[in-house]
């Protein structure tokens, strides 16, 4: 629509010229900027200046170079704009095919406009919502775009007229035509408050819209009355020739068929055949499919049925060529009461038949427009509900932050009163921690030196054991005493031994734990010794175990470890500290 164009040659306008730091972007970019009731018409004003520029790779450079002046002059209300100029651009350029892009855009535009709380701003967005049928929403966001616009008032808006238009389409499409003549009328006022705003070409298809409306609620009068407007109006300001004729004829039409549907058949048929031949002429297969579905209705009606099948089957290729559903069903129905008034059941049959799928076709077309009418509605409420919600949230954190920020404070002034405190408070437990680490240093020392002094003396044990052997060997009788002094290691001094050792070296018998939950004294006590590098005759000597014992117990305790063949058992008791 014609709005929506001059925004789009405002915006690329802008970016003709600009480079985001000479003067001519600074006006615009102010321009944008504008807040209150004037910023609509400020911003209009620099529409008509620069819509004579019309190349797509300046709005591309134009658009890289807004973005880029946003980047460093950060925003919402400017980029709330540029994201529209982004959309309206390619809206002019017919480059939507980033369909995806565009709608990103429009949601951030609305997220920004919300948050700014600014509904004349948040009125443009939708009506570029609408004209881009954001999610399905073309009805409901030009509804919420004339919503807010009232509430502003509509004199500080241009091409309102177009918003009514667009609802009045949308309900027309949904088959709604009360309420589509409705809202159509309403628009048509605005023909008076503002003549400088108005289209001819956008108030010729109001006027057809509402028409149409009348026609099909069966009101002739009315939809006589509106056509007959449209006649006066192309009569009382020349437009260019074909467009005009095809108008012209179009109205003229629909006024035929009109007074076809009245009776009035002798003055019907030379304005219908107007209505083919200026259709033909330009091409226009919708409207030669329903004037000759008209002209082949009252063939039909006065039982000339050769020239009604004829007819009838022309208008049914036109309506199939131009996608008008409804004139499909008009041209089958024909068809298939021709053939039964000619006595040819199949055919007769054949087109019922196709006419009621047609019919399905076109009731199903009218639900999906309600339908998605209806998911845009529950997607904007639901889009509605969380910005609502995250406005609380922004209201309840700055709160929030208010009550920190004084907390804050007052915790800085407790903080420096007991800082002096806290560090003596520190320095008196790290010198705790230091002593107690001292401590701990000196007690693991003491242990390992025991368990070094009891290594020391198991390889004793095993020398005095030698000469004793020796002795005996050579019949020597008398046996050293400080080997009968020497005491093998009891239950009790195991228990202390195993005190011992679990201080000096806490991770081997925790993680042997781990490894064989079921361990037994036994294999806890081979396991310690050898840790500690004693050999076998000194285990079997300690232990008081014969030297093949000691090896039985060493593979059994590997193989219940599952170890593997080739890994000592040494080697892996060491690994465990």
């Amino acid at each position: 629509m014609k709005g929506l164009s001059l925004s789009i040659l405002f915006v690329i306008g802008i970016c003709l010229y600009a480079k985001p730091q000479n003067a001519e972007i600074t006006s615009y970019i102010k321009a944008w900027k504008m807040e209150g009731i004037i910023q609509t018409s400020e911003a209009e004003k620099t529409y008509d200046v620069l819509k004579s520029y019309r190349n797509i790779n300046k709005y591309f450079q134009v658009l890289k170079e807004l973005y880029a002046y946003l980047e460093e002059h950060p925003n919402d209300r400017l980029r709330a704009r540029i994201l529209m100029f982004d959309v309206l651009g390619r809206v002019e350029y017919k480059h939507e095919d980033d369909k995806s892009g565009m709608a990103k855009c429009m949601k951030e535009a609305i997220v920004i406009a919300s948050k700014l709380k600014d509904e004349q701003l948040l009125a443009e967005i939708y009506a570029l919502a609408g004209q881009i049928d954001l999610e399905g929403g073309f009805l409901l966001y030009n509804f919420k775009a004339v919503e807010l616009q009232k509430k502003i008032g509509f004199q500080h808006f241009s091409f309102v007229q177009n918003r009514f238009f667009n609802i009045s389409f949308s309900l027309y499409n949904s088959a709604d035509y009360a309420q589509s003549i409705s809202y159509g009328l309403i628009g048509l006022k605005f023909k008076n408050i503002a003549p400088e705003d108005w289209d001819k070409r956008t108030y010729i298809f109001q006027l057809d819209m509402i028409g149409a409306s009348y026609k099909h609620l069966k009101k002739y009068d009315s939809a006589h009355y509106y056509y007959q407007k449209i006649i006066d109006a192309l009569q009382r300001e020349p437009d260019i020739p074909p467009v005009q004729n095809l108008w012209i004829g179009i109205a003229k039409g629909n006024l035929g068929q009109i007074l076809a549907m009245q009776g009035k058949e002798k003055e019907a048929i030379p304005l219908v055949n107007l209505h083919l031949t200026n259709s033909i002429k330009a091409r226009q297969w919708n409207n030669v499919a329903m004037a000759q579905n008209t002209l082949s209705t009252l063939d039909l009606k006065n039982k000339r049925y050769a020239e009604a099948l004829k007819g009838f089957k022309s208008a049914y290729v036109w309506a199939k060529q131009s996608s008008r559903i409804d004139e499909v069903v008009t041209a089958t129905n024909g068809l298939a009461e021709a053939y039964r008034f000619t006595h040819v059941p199949d055919s007769a049959y054949k087109y019922y038949s196709l006419k009621h799928e047609y019919q399905d076709t076109l009731a199903a077309r009218i639900n999906r427009h309600k339908l998605s009418a209806t998911r845009s509605r529950i997607a904007f409420d639901n889009a509605q509900s969380s910005l609502e919600r995250a406005n609380d949230t922004i209201s309840a954190q700055r709160l929030t932050r208010n009550f920190i920020l004084i907390g804050i404070v007052l915790l800085a002034i407790i903080a420096l009163l007991f800082f002096n405190r806290r560090m003596l408070q520190q320095e008196h437990l790290a010198e705790e921690i230091k002593g107690k680490q001292y401590l701990a240093e000196q007690e693991t020392h003491r242990v390992k030196e025991q368990i070094s002094s009891f290594t020391a003396n198991i390889i004793e044990k095993e020398n005095l054991i030698q000469d004793l052997q020796k002795q005996i060997a050579e019949g020597n009788g008398q046996i050293n005493q400080s080997l009968l002094q020497y005491t093998l290691i009891t239950d009790k001094e195991w228990e202390k031994f195993r005190i011992e050792f679990h201080k000096a070296y806490p991770g081997v018998l925790n993680a042997l734990k781990t490894k064989l939950p079921s361990i037994n004294p036994g294999e806890e006590r081979l396991a310690t010794l050898l840790f500690l590098n004693l050999s076998s005759n000194q285990i079997a000597n300690t232990l008081g175990i014969g030297k093949d014992s000691v090896g039985r117990s060493k593979r059994r305790l590997k193989q219940r470890l599952n170890l593997p063949s080739d890994k000592l058992l040494e080697e892996y008791l060491s690994e465990l500290a």
